[in-house]
């Protein structure tokens, strides 16, 4: 009787400190998304410039100005213990590992071209693997077939991502599992898992829509804390002004960048045209530039004849993770000069 009832306190013990664990790690968790939610309070008085997302088809200098001082300059609080609570690996990230080759910008500017919904169309993605690159490719989680599409991709030299669907304000469809502020915790958490594991080899994610879960700051964090756990980028694909997903990104430790220009609001060829030259205004100033396009007979036709002259225009085609890459150098160095 003595040996079951020492069996049985041993039982009980084992299975409380499982108990014990599994509280443990809920609190660890929520602890993060408590002290960036924190932070967010800082990051949202800042005042928020407004981005024209219209892109009316003329390039001004003060359009270019306003790209410019709409995504440079923003502040945000970065939480101290973010380290401690949620400490990167020890290897080299995710979003370096399965990078495409870099390619030698002999200083030119660099300009990556984002590609968005793609998987839809098998037909589409095998045209593109023959296409000059290297492009970033962002696919659709929901789209079938995507490991071989993604697979193929990858060994043109392209970049991929997820194009994570999330909510918009507007009453149009991101798909199926698309990540919605009406949902509970434990269904956008599963979601977040679901979307991020359909296919390998991606740098990072950017949003599909999102015009409104992107100015929500806590589930941007809970969407952000998966990402650094895994080792991603994000890429604000800034369907809305009011955005905070980069500002969310940075509190947390997540790389991340923001895009500079949409290509082809208006499908035709010469005004997705006008759009690359606004594009690389923008990098001819700044050093880079970002221009998010999909996979349109038009953008792709326009994308070609474009691609082919930008050896003589002094321009580098680059894909998302090389630009990614300079910013976390110069990150990193005005770190240190800070310290010292």
């Amino acid at each position: 009787m003595a040996d079951k009832r020492n069996e049985a306190v041993s039982n009980a013990t084992k299975r409380l400190k499982e108990v014990n664990y599994k509280k443990l790690g809920l609190y660890l968790y929520g602890g993060v998304v408590l002290l960036v939610l924190v932070a967010m309070i800082h990051l949202l008085r800042a005042d928020i410039k407004p981005v024209d997302t219209e892109h009316p088809l003329h390039v001004a200098d003060e359009e270019i100005e306003a790209v410019l001082a709409s995504v440079e300059g923003q502040v945000s609080v970065a939480i101290k213990d973010i380290e401690r609570v949620l400490p990167l690996p020890n290897d080299k990230p995710v979003w370096q590992q399965n990078a495409a080759n870099w390619v030698n910008s002999n200083d030119n500017p660099r300009i990556a071209i984002v590609i968005d919904d793609v998987g839809l169309s098998y037909d589409t993605s095998m045209a593109m693997t023959e296409m000059m690159g290297p492009l970033t490719l962002s696919l659709l989680p929901y789209a079938e077939l995507l490991p071989e599409q993604a697979k193929a991709l990858k060994s043109a030299g392209h970049e991929l991502m997820v194009h994570l669907p999330m909510e918009p304000k507007t009453s149009a469809d991101p798909g199926p599992n698309a990540l919605l502020s009406t949902l509970s915790l434990e269904e956008f958490e599963r979601r977040i898992v679901w979307n991020l594991s359909r296919f390998d080899g991606f740098v990072g994610v950017n949003n599909h829509m999102g015009s409104l879960l992107t100015e929500q700051p806590g589930l941007m964090v809970r969407v952000m804390v998966h990402l650094r756990r895994q080792g991603y980028l994000f890429l604000d694909s800034l369907t809305s002004p009011r955005s905070v997903a980069a500002r969310a990104a940075q509190a947390t430790g997540v790389p991340h960048v923001s895009r500079d220009v949409f290509l082809d609001n208006e499908r035709n060829i010469q005004a997705i045209m006008v759009q690359l030259a606004e594009t690389e205004a923008i990098a001819r100033q700044r050093g880079y530039a970002i221009a998010i396009g999909h996979p349109y007979e038009e953008t792709l036709k326009a994308l070609e004849f474009w691609m082919a002259g930008l050896r003589q225009k002094n321009l580098t085609l680059v894909p998302l993770s090389q630009i990614m890459a300079a910013r976390e150098n110069a990150r990193m160095q005005t770190a240190q000069s800070a310290v010292k």
